[in-house]
């Protein structure tokens, strides 16, 4: 049986919009208010509605009875590759945690750690252009940590705005897995990103390894999951 949307048409409005927002189909301007009546046979109402939608999630902008702009500015594509790079100048970092944790069951797995066994945890929040768009939870086992500045309590703000901590530490990186979901906020998560209604996060599962397969690093990555994208480029060589 076909399954039927039961959501308010001007979130089915909104929904189509932004969708042609991102693959780019609809650009500069956004239709006004008269031709989005007769494109989805709809209400002025239900079309001003739809559009509001747009304008809290940070797509569209504009004033009532003027064009209302696509932010296209706002839609931003991070590169997932195996060289860690310096974040852009826009980035800034805000330490809201560090400190001996447990990772949740899945980092604690990838990390080896025993039951009840714990690992030094760096939790940031990125900010772009001083709009919060990540949390990250970073996790490191003793064996990585040990001996090093992240080993002494009074230099973990040393290390806080490093963007890659590994490197700082001398540690040669070689590995990177990303394990992506999407799924609803928290209220953590929805409070610290200031996310609107109903926008879901990207969760990241991130395992960095050395050229032995040590793992050095996992991070658990909460993404905003209206404004943020990753895109993965993977060569492919024909057998041999």
């Amino acid at each position: 049986m076909k399954r039927v949307d039961n959501r308010p048409q001007s979130a089915q409005i909104a929904a189509d919009l932004r969708a042609k927002i991102l693959s780019g189909d609809i650009t500069g301007t956004l239709p006004t208010f008269e031709r989005l009546k007769e494109l989805y046979g709809t209400t002025t109402n239900t079309a001003q509605r739809a559009v509001a939608m747009l304008k809290a999630e940070g797509f569209v902008e504009g004033r009532r009875g003027k064009a209302l702009f696509i932010r296209g500015d706002r839609i931003r594509i991070s590169e997932a590759t195996s060289q860690l790079e310096p974040p852009a100048s826009t980035i800034t970092y805000q330490i809201l945690h560090i400190g001996p944790e447990r990772p949740p069951s899945d980092a604690a797995q990838k990390l080896g750690l025993a039951e009840g066994e714990t690992a030094l945890l760096r939790k940031r929040l990125m900010l772009r252009d001083d709009e919060p768009v990540e949390i990250e939870w970073s996790y490191y086992p003793d064996s990585v940590i040990s001996g090093t500045a992240l080993d002494q309590p009074q230099h973990h703000r040393d290390l806080a705005t490093e963007p890659t901590v590994l490197a700082a530490l001398g540690w040669q990186q070689s590995g990177l897995m990303d394990e992506i979901q999407v799924r609803e906020p928290t209220t953590e998560e929805l409070q610290t990103l200031e996310l609107p209604d109903q926008i879901p996060v990207m969760r990241t599962l991130r395992t960095i390894t050395d050229a032995s397969g040590k793992v050095l690093e996992v991070t658990v990555m909460i993404t905003s999951g209206h404004l943020y994208g990753v895109r993965y480029y993977q060569p492919l060589t024909p057998p041999a």
